[in-house]
Formats: structure tokens, C-alpha cells, sequence
């Protein structure tokens, strides 16, 4: 289970979206592709004004035994 955790800079003319998960003991390994620009380790994502689209992110856990298991998060819009 995931959610986005989104902080705005007070003006509101940026954010950092954090994807925050719950995840059983087995898994080693967490990756996050954010906007479809590949897996990375990170899970937090900087977007500003100029971003204008639904952020999309899928989230990949990796458990011991080297099984894959992603899920696919609702794409997030911003208030800006």
C-alpha cells in the first residue's frame, strides 16, 4: 500500500511528492518511476510550476527470492 505525500514551498510555486509505502518484511528492495522516467532508489520527486500534467508513479518491490510485485499509484495533480 502506497500514498504521495506532498509538501509545497509556501509560495506554492513548487513541491516535493514522497511516495510512502508500507511493506512487508520480505521486501529488500523498493524503486519508484516517477512521470515514466525510469526506476530510481528515491522516493521523492521535485516538481514546480511548470510541470502541468497528472504526476504518474509506479512503485516496484523486490523481495528476497528476487519476485517483483508494482503498484501502479492514481496519477496526482497539483494546485498551483
Amino acid at each position: 500500500m502506497c500514498f504521495n505525500d506532498i509538501i509545497y514551498s509556501a509560495d506554492r510555486s513548487s513541491a516535493n511528492v514522497t511516495a510512502k509505502c508500507r511493506k512487508h518484511d520480505s521486501i529488500t528492495k523498493m524503486e519508484y518511476n516517477f512521470n515514466n522516467e525510469g526506476f530510481q532508489s528515491n522516493a521523492t520527486y521535485a516538481v514546480n510550476t511548470s510541470f502541468s500534467d497528472a504526476l504518474s508513479l509506479v512503485v516496484k518491490a523486490t523481495d528476497g527470492d528476487g519476485k517483483e510485485y508494482t503498484i501502479t499509484q492514481e496519477v496526482q495533480n497539483f494546485v498551483w
